[in-house]
């Protein structure tokens, strides 16, 4: 069997511009942005409901507020995107928010590295990563199970199942082209991924603060649970520093299963049909912003990243202030922004009127494996950390 590179079938499936740059929230290679229109509308949209949710969750945090980790500003700025996007004319604002999901999401989780804690995050150890290893093969198999007792077809069983398990649409439309999969499958499969995601990282930080979740097992739980990248930065940032750190790490080991994974399946088809190979490289699916991230916490943890302070007097109607700061806040803080500015993007491309055409034996399947795998991380996590 013969496949077609992962960036190819992205770009050439129609019908779903929404989801077109999803391969980049894990690190694929770009899919080529050709906008007709200016992309300064959707930027100076972007920037500006990221510095929106900025001033939001600072008023909340100095109000002293119960409800603060709610307003977390990446978290805030994606559903704020969300909202915008479901409400107002997309036309004019896609091109720039494409280009700040392509962009600047992948830049912001670089710079995430430039305040990771490598050695701190990676208390969660081989039990974290062999529970990786766990939600993947048990999101696959609950999902191949789940169609076919609901009458799937195996195609979008088996795309829900990578999709749950690994990071969300971007495996979605890495796997497709080895399955051949159909475009109805593609689009139902990546939607609803999405939507199950979506509802995860905003009810899960609520939900743990109630039940008394440590930042270590919360950043485990949104790590191992939540579909897609995004999504679990927003969610274990909101819940706090640490927990953010562990969510990330986890997120990123089930994120680097995708080539292996993709691999396998290969194998399988090609038994199956008994023709053809695959015909891309597999080291081609190793998400490349989870490099540049990775060196930059391992530059950082090992303190070859130098901390410049600079300070100044200010002048004029700043009244003689002391103006001060260093690098590694001044990264610290791009990277917060770039993240917020990327999270707008994903919300914005987001499509609540996916969930109508899409039909409840998917949905249905969908709630339940990712339940299934929940329920399957929860008390692993309560006992071990």
């Amino acid at each position: 069997m013969t496949t077609t590179p992962t960036n190819q079938n992205a770009s050439s499936q129609p019908g779903y511009p929404w989801a077109e740059h999803l391969i980049w929230m894990e690190g694929g290679e770009p899919v080529e942005a050709k906008p007709k229109e200016s992309v300064w509308p959707g930027l100076c949209l972007v920037v500006a409901l990221a510095a929106l949710a900025f001033g939001t969750g600072y008023a909340v945090r100095e109000s002293g507020s119960t409800f603060a980790k709610l307003f977390d500003p990446v978290l805030l700025s994606m559903l704020l995107g969300l909202l915008v996007g479901n409400l107002s004319g997309r036309s004019l604002f896609l091109p720039g928010v494409s280009m700040a999901v392509r962009k600047l999401l992948p830049f912001g989780i670089i710079l995430l590295g430039a305040r990771m804690d490598f050695l701190e995050a990676m208390r969660i150890g081989l039990p974290g990563l062999a529970m990786s290893l766990g939600v993947v093969g048990l999101a696959m198999i609950s999902l191949y199970g789940l169609g076919r007792l609901l009458g799937l077809e195996r195609d979008l069983a088996c795309l829900l199942g990578v999709g749950t398990g690994i990071c969300g649409g971007t495996a979605i439309v890495a796997i497709a082209p080895i399955l051949r999969a159909k475009e109805r499958d593609i689009l139902v499969g990546v939607g609803l991924v999405t939507l199950v995601g979506l509802a995860a990282m905003i009810l899960l930080p609520p939900v743990a603060d109630w039940f008394g979740f440590t930042q270590t097992q919360f950043g485990l739980l949104a790590g191992l649970t939540i579909h897609q990248t995004p999504q679990v930065i927003a969610a274990g940032f909101a819940y706090g520093e640490e927990a953010g750190q562990v969510a990330t790490v986890a997120k990123l080991a089930r994120v680097c299963l995708l080539a292996p994974v993709a691999v396998g399946l290969g194998w399988w088809m090609k038994r199956r049909s008994g023709t053809g190979g695959i015909s891309w490289k597999w080291y081609s699916l190793l998400p490349g912003f989870a490099v540049g991230f990775l060196l930059f916490a391992a530059v950082r943890t090992l303190g070859l990243l130098p901390n410049v302070e600079m300070a100044w007097e200010a002048k004029g109607v700043f009244g003689g202030q002391m103006v001060a700061f260093d690098t590694t806040s001044l990264l610290k803080a791009s990277s917060s922004f770039f993240l917020a500015a990327g999270m707008v993007g994903v919300g914005f491309q987001t499509r609540f009127s996916q969930a109508r055409e899409i039909g409840w034996r998917p949905v249905a399947a969908a709630v339940v494996g990712s339940l299934i795998v929940a329920l399957f991380v929860l008390p692993l996590v309560r006992a071990l950390f």
